[in-house]
């Protein structure tokens, strides 16, 4: 008999820019604002 499988619960994951050939995804806001302290001009892509 087969086992129905659990879906994952997925947080969202905030694409960002850190400079122009770097895309980087990050799980949520403070570790968004870890990488803007380094990089102060990133740009947010997806959210």
């Amino acid at each position: 008999m087969a086992r129905k499988k659990r879906e994952k619960e997925l947080q969202p994951n905030i694409k960002v820019r850190l400079d122009r050939r770097t895309v980087i995804t990050v799980r949520d806001q403070e570790k968004l604002a870890f990488w803007k302290e380094k990089y102060p001009s990133l740009e947010v892509l997806e959210e």
